[in-house]
């Protein structure tokens, strides 16, 4: 009999770490950053100590207490992980289902063990090592790794002889799409190839395969405000288990998520593991208002636009390039957004090319600048464009920034008739609520229009990545599964409540089998 456990994504919104046993095998499904566990002890100056490794995510509950599951090389002698812990058993890990590239959903990968397979799409893949690669300062190691060892204090550390000690790659394996020769040329390397004096890498093929720790697997892509998240379905000796990873139905791949209920349901599933991050929201726009809202909203301003949404939202990234082309305006993309589109590009992702005529880059005034920066530069010299070329041509600009970018204004210096357009997600908690006040700050103090400002309200300028009640349901009765078990939401209770008298609900407990 399988069994799932949900170890993190229980009564929370992301954090997901699912296991599903069966046949003498462990399937993980996603293995992600639980930030609102996280932000209960940490926060942007109070972080995890590195060179203890797997100690302070193991004693604050961030990882679930399975030795076989993580690194060895992040176990320092000096602090236990597992002190006055009761460690878990379970058979070897057979692989990890990535569902997508949101750090929910992959953040915690840099403690697991480096020989373990990684299964995603191939450009969850590329989002995944450009991230990696443009990263700094965090244990981000989801593609590629380098051996921590102790230093003479017993510490860990990774910069000893760095020239002699190479980085390596994980393992990833597709499944139903087979790697393009100029993805595996980027897989090969790593940013430290760029200079004579970097590290070495050791590159491994992505496997190419139907079946993880010996189950048959098969692979959906599905809708979310990233490019790449799929749905997976794992084959047990019970039947088939559905997991849906992070879904909606109002972007414009939506069809790819209905296409998906409809396959999946032909494998008459057990169990569908569904998130639910909107299951009390009846209704949503979708990403064709955005656009067009945001378009009317750019034809009013005279001066600079800045477009602030989140991080590889590729797609509201698109949306403003036509709304560039419209009105007559150049989007400046910021280095790691050009980065992440080559490399999209390179897995096949319906990305723009940087090429086209509307795109430029932004040059921000830096003192020093990381080897793949140093590389695009080269290589679009005629693209880049300094703040003082930006403040020169405002009416013709629309920047694409976020708030860690707001001091370009200072720079910049914008003129009347500028705006500030917020096209991401409110301000949920009260981090958030704070940068958004800082946020406002910059803006007000440059005299721009600030529509979506989150201080405020929901911006009618973004939509969620997640599909509301009304959809959720439609997903579950076309796929008709025997049982729901809902995760990734702080309200499992209403589906119980919703789904009563036509699908058995089980709500999962943190940590607790359930036997399917």
């Amino acid at each position: 009999m399988a069994r799932i456990t949900c170890w993190d994504g229980v009564g929370c919104i992301g954090g997901n770490k699912i296991l599903l046993e069966d046949s003498g095998t462990a399937i993980w499904l996603d293995f992600g950053l639980d930030f609102g566990k996280m932000g209960t002890y940490y926060e942007e100056y109070l972080k995890p100590k590195t060179c203890l490794g797997l100690y302070e995510p193991m004693q604050m509950g961030l990882i679930p207490p399975i030795k076989v599951l993580y690194r060895e090389d992040l176990i320092s002698d000096l602090a236990d992980p597992f002190h006055g812990i009761s460690a878990m058993d379970t058979a070897d890990p057979g692989g990890v289902l990535l569902s997508h590239a949101h750090l929910d959903h992959l953040g915690a990968l840099h403690y697991v063990r480096k020989d373990i397979p990684i299964y995603s799409s191939a450009v969850t893949l590329a989002i995944a090592k450009a991230t990696e690669d443009t990263g700094a300062g965090t244990p981000d190691e989801y593609c590629y790794t380098v051996q921590y060892e102790p230093c003479d204090t017993g510490e860990l550390g990774c910069q000893k002889d760095f020239r002699k000690r190479p980085s390596k790659s994980r393992p990833y394996a597709f499944v139903n799409e087979t790697p393009s020769p100029e993805l595996m040329t980027f897989w090969n390397m790593t940013p430290s190839a760029f200079s004579q004096y970097g590290r070495p890498h050791e590159p491994t093929e992505i496997a190419v395969t139907s079946t993880c720790g010996g189950l048959n697997v098969r692979r959906f892509p599905v809708d979310h405000s990233i490019y790449g998240a799929c749905a997976w379905a794992i084959e047990t000796q019970s039947g088939w288990v559905v997991y849906s990873g992070d879904i909606r139905c109002h972007g414009f791949n939506r069809d790819s998520t209905w296409k998906f209920a409809e396959e999946v349901s032909k494998l008459k599933p057990i169990a569908l593991i569904i998130e639910g991050t909107r299951i009390e929201s009846e209704g949503t726009n979708t990403e064709d208002q955005v656009l067009n809202r945001a378009l009317d909203e750019v034809k009013k301003a005279s001066g600079l636009v800045v477009a602030d949404f989140g991080p590889r939202n590729v797609e509201r990234l698109i949306s403003f390039l036509r709304i560039a082309r419209e009105t007559g305006r150049k989007l400046v993309l910021l280095p790691k957004d050009v980065y992440l589109l080559e490399k999209m590009a390179l897995a096949g992702g319906e990305v723009p090319p940087i090429s086209d005529e509307s795109i430029l880059i932004y040059s921000k005034y830096e003192g020093s600048s990381f080897n793949w920066r140093k590389d695009l530069k080269q290589r679009y010299a005629d693209k880049m464009i300094r703040p003082d070329q930006v403040a020169g041509n405002q009416s013709s600009m629309i920047c694409c920034f976020s708030f860690f970018d707001a001091n370009e204004l200072a720079y910049i210096r914008p003129v009347e008739g500028s705006m500030w357009l917020f096209s991401s997600c409110e301000a949920f908690n009260e981090e958030m609520q704070i940068d958004a006040g800082r946020l406002s700050a910059w803006v007000r103090r440059y005299g721009m229009a600030f529509p979506g400002d989150p201080t405020q309200k929901k911006s009618p300028f973004h939509v969620s990545g997640h599909a509301c009640r009304t959809d959720l349901l439609k997903v579950i009765e076309m796929i008709n599964p025997k049982a729901v078990i809902p995760v990734h939401t702080e309200r499992p209770d209403l589906y119980a409540e919703m789904l009563a008298g036509k699908f058995k609900t089980i709500l999962p407990e943190r940590g607790k089998p359930i036997e399917i």
